[in-house]
């Protein structure tokens, strides 16, 4: 065998490898579609309510009950690779098993408290069913079945509440974080890629309004889940308040207005104890003596007329290809509940989304020309 044909030879097994290997390049690189309205559901109980799973409002379900179980199965030869969940109300642990082998198989085990989140599969299954684990209520509001694939960035995967975060947003209400910090979160946790943390006092009067704000947040570029009490706290507001502070560990606060935007007492009573809490409770050893000390640096507060810097909302984000405020608009409309045409974002007049003053501050005050709410921040 002569060198030059081990040369030709060599060059073309080397070609057919790399043919070989294009059509799973090619599927690593291919975004993952939602099949879900293209599989096959089969309900153990209430059969009724497919249309309520697949509904558009977080406010209808399919109860599966502590005994239910939901069975999908993928059209043609397709495989998923996980799913995404919202739960209704409380989040049962989940078992997810393959039937692709006949007998039951489990590829997914999901235990952690997000409402919404995404289910990966440590195995491709065509045919899975999901159920309840540990004898609690299975109900779900959505499900999204995702093909193989790189996954969209729509699917979301929380990551847990940050206890490092450089910014700390304290809302009242779920659909307060847009209504009036507008750009605020798309620009800080999504343009700029910073360690944001949201807490809120109220979940709200509606089961569902939990799933809409996560929608929200995650539009917004959010990646770590929010601080979201079990219950509306209307008792011990103040111990709450320095307790999430203190957790979260933020040199920066951000919350609403004094006088409650338009004099809400719930926005105000939280306005309230956050100021106390930054300015004297936080760095008292005596109060929440379970919790390590923190004393933020800066407060900033919606509307407060001293050392007031005007943010651009309007200024374009690369990441989303459009401006801040249009983002925070979008993710207004994930809050599905609450489009009654009551409330929008506004960059001008009395509610000014904008607009922000420095309440507090250890480091010095702001160069309120070229706004930032981390201003000084580890210098």
């Amino acid at each position: 065998m002569n060198r030059h044909y081990c040369v030709r030879r060599a060059a073309l097994l080397c070609a057919l490898a790399l043919l070989l290997l294009l059509p799973s390049a090619a599927m690593a690189a291919r975004e993952a579609r939602d099949v879900t309205d293209k599989c096959v559901l089969k309900f153990s109980v209430h059969r009724e309510q497919k249309k309520d799973l697949l509904a558009v409002s977080m406010a209808k379900y399919w109860d599966g009950g502590e005994d239910g179980t939901l069975t999908v199965t993928l059209p043609g030869s397709q495989k998923a690779q996980g799913v995404m969940l919202s739960f209704f109300q409380s989040v049962p642990p989940v078992i997810i098993e393959g039937l692709d082998s006949g007998a039951p198989v489990e590829i997914a085990r999901y235990a952690l408290p997000y409402q919404n989140n995404y289910i990966p599969f440590n195995a491709p299954a065509h045919s899975f069913v999901i159920r309840s684990d540990a004898g609690r209520a299975l109900r779900i509001c959505r499900l999204n079945v995702l093909a193989e694939g790189a996954l969209p960035d729509w699917v979301q995967r929380w990551s847990p509440p940050l206890t490092d975060a450089e910014l700390q947003l304290i809302a009242c209400h779920p659909d307060d974080e847009v209504l009036w910090f507008g750009g605020l979160l798309p620009t800080y946790a999504g343009e700029l890629n910073k360690k944001v943390q949201v807490t809120f006092l109220h979940t709200g009067t509606r089961d569902d309004r939990r799933n809409e704000l996560l929608d929200a947040l995650w539009h917004c570029g959010v990646r770590h889940y929010p601080n979201v009490p079990a219950k509306n706290w209307t008792q011990d507001v103040r111990g709450y308040v320095v307790r999430a502070i203190r957790q979260t560990r933020a040199p920066v606060i951000v919350t609403q207005d004094v006088n409650g935007e338009y004099g809400n007492d719930s926005h105000k009573a939280m306005v309230a104890a956050v100021l106390e809490a930054v300015t004297s409770l936080c760095a008292d050893p005596a109060v929440q003596p379970d919790t390590p000390v923190w004393q933020p640096q800066k407060l900033y507060v919606h509307l407060w007329a001293e050392n007031e810097s005007v943010f651009d909302w309007s200024r374009r984000l690369s990441r989303f290809n459009q401006s801040s405020y249009r983002v925070a608009q979008a993710a207004f409309k994930k809050h599905l509940s609450q489009q009654s045409g009551k409330y929008e974002i506004a960059m001008s007049g009395p509610y000014d989304c904008r607009r922000f003053g420095l309440y507090f501050t250890l480091v010095g005050p702001d160069d309120t020309a070229h706004p930032d709410f981390l201003q000084h921040i580890g210098e």
